[in-house]
């Protein structure tokens, strides 16, 4: 064995501290199951982590499970205001098309808890600061007769009984152990971005735009329809509100959550340029896509905390998973085996539902094939059911094409 390769005990390494990574390690932390996690970023806090997430039944007893009593329960009582109802605006005018009361996407009385994604990623990396090596790039893997080694770009490697990539869509872990499972293009673009609620933002912004989840649907001019099809815009905002209680001073400022997403041509740029847009750009191009919208509406925008803007690729699994005969050293979760759209609101909590199945198979059966195959059976088949989800959702916000329409993306 080289020397350079760490001699501990067989663990688990989880590549990757995203919340599919990081609840995996609680879990395993909480099965008393050896593991160290490998991040790519410098430290915890070295980029925004993204925004709010919605956790649906599903997912709420999957993070339990890999929870201890007293981190569940400031998870709740760090969640934001959680509101039954939806509001549904035209963007030209301000007008309502629609406003109801009820459980909105995920259906049934539980109601789902409201999260702030960095303050849910801090909550999770708490007790696992010993358990974690951050500026770690996986570069590859080798599997050996005692387990599993992972090589990193700064020279260094770790062996242990088990690799798990939750290291994102890009995942270097997916290239080598299923590089033919690749996700493809659905020709969306989204932009991301967080409106602070101030007084000021408050006196200009639309009424009814604030109470709960709300849609703003920007429908395609018909002549234009007969060059590029109908390509709606659609904004998804929802208000993230955080509880005053004595959490609440940890929390960041409450703020409007919001994603705007339409097809490629409605962004009228290369794919390259997109993803290379910086805050400030990103910004400006929201702002530049409502530039005919109601001014209530254009408020959100135009007073939106520029440092928190991002352009994204809007990239998918297909529903049906293959099938692979299971490798007792190397398995893959979150969106490294299943990336979806964000039209469903379920790709966290899909990921966070990985980590608490594989921390049972393994602690029900051990780290061996066997449970590696329980856990991607179990996968397949409630991604399936998210990716589906996020594609029903998309076909309505922005056009989603079919998976067989898809180009598949080379990474």
């Amino acid at each position: 064995m080289s020397p350079s390769i760490s001699q501990l005990p067989p663990r688990v390494l989880i590549i990757g501290g995203g919340l599919g990574g990081l609840s995996l390690a609680q879990g395993l932390k909480k099965a008393a199951v050896p593991f160290h996690l490998y991040e790519r970023d410098p430290s915890p806090t070295f980029r925004p982590q993204g925004y709010r997430i919605k956790i649906n039944y599903e997912g709420a007893m999957a993070l339990k499970s890999v929870m201890d009593e007293e981190m569940w329960e400031e998870f709740e009582k760090t969640c934001a205001e959680s509101k039954f109802g939806e509001t549904n605006i035209n963007a030209p005018d301000g007008g309502i098309i629609a406003s109801r009361e009820g459980p909105g996407i995920f259906g049934g009385d539980f109601v789902p808890y409201l999260a702030d994604r960095t303050v849910l990623r801090s909550l999770l990396f708490r007790g696992l600061e010993e358990d974690t090596s951050f500026g770690k790039t996986l570069t590859h893997y080798e599997e050996v007769e005692e387990g599993v080694i992972a090589h990193f770009a700064d020279g260094t490697s770790e062996q242990g009984i088990l690799l798990v990539g939750a290291d994102g869509f890009r995942s270097p872990v997916r290239k080598q152990l299923r590089p033919e499972h690749k996700p493809v293009d659905t020709n969306g673009r989204c932009i991301y971005g967080k409106t602070p609620l101030t007084e000021e933002f408050l006196a200009k912004y639309h009424a009814r735009g604030h109470k709960w989840m709300t849609l703003v649907l920007d429908k395609t001019p018909m002549t234009q329809t007969l060059d590029i099809d109908e390509t709606p815009l659609t904004c998804l905002l929802e208000p993230v509100r955080f509880v005053d209680n004595e959490y609440k001073s940890k929390a960041p400022q409450d703020y409007i959550y919001w994603v705007l997403i339409g097809r490629s041509d409605v962004f009228g740029m290369s794919t390259e340029k997109l993803l290379s847009l910086s805050g400030q750009q990103s910004a400006n191009m929201s702002i530049k896509l409502t530039s005919e919208w109601d001014p209530s509406l254009k408020a959100l925008f135009e007073h939106q905390d520029v440092k928190q803007s991002s352009a994204l690729r809007i990239s998918t699994a297909k529903p049906a998973i293959p099938e692979w005969e299971a490798n007792p050293r190397v398995t893959l979760l979150g969106d490294s085996v299943h990336v979806m759209s964000p039209c469903g609101g379920v790709g966290a909590v899909t990921a966070i539902m990985d980590a608490a199945e594989l921390t049972k198979n393994l602690q029900a059966g051990g780290i061996n094939k066997k449970s590696i195959a329980k856990y991607e059976a179990a996968m397949r088949v409630y991604a399936r059911k998210s990716i589906e989800r996020s594609y029903f959702g998309g076909k309505k916000m922005f056009g989603h094409q079919p998976f067989d329409n898809c180009a598949i993306l080379e990474l």
